[in-house]
């Protein structure tokens, strides 16, 4: 008997700010193929003119840069409250929403 494997993705436009043609905006993600926690990773970037510049992955634990910019920010970041919330959003965000999400996408498969 074959496995079902079910993989989904919450993905939220938190922000996004226009000047002149250039845009900033933020993204909160779950990546999960199950309701386990374990298995549940959080991931919120921030991108401007489409090239993300940092990102807090919960797998990581704190925020990386990408770009000058991005390694700036990701160090004042991590010195600050902003990582422990963070760390924390997986729990709050996530699996609280996970179960709801892959009940709903097995019924509907």
């Amino acid at each position: 008997m074959a496995s079902l494997i079910v993989s989904f993705s919450l993905l939220f436009l938190l922000t996004v700010h226009t000047a002149e043609g250039f845009e900033e905006y933020a993204v909160d993600r779950c990546v999960f193929n199950s309701t386990e926690p374990d298995d549940i990773q959080y991931i919120y970037s921030h991108y401007y003119n489409k090239r993300e510049y940092v990102r807090f992955d919960s797998r990581v634990g704190e925020y990386v840069g990408y770009t000058e910019y991005g390694v700036y920010n990701a160090k004042r970041l991590n010195e600050g409250p902003e990582v422990i919330q963070s760390r924390n959003e997986k729990e709050r965000y996530c699996v609280h929403n996970v179960g709801l999400d892959y009940r709903t996408g097995l019924a509907k498969s």
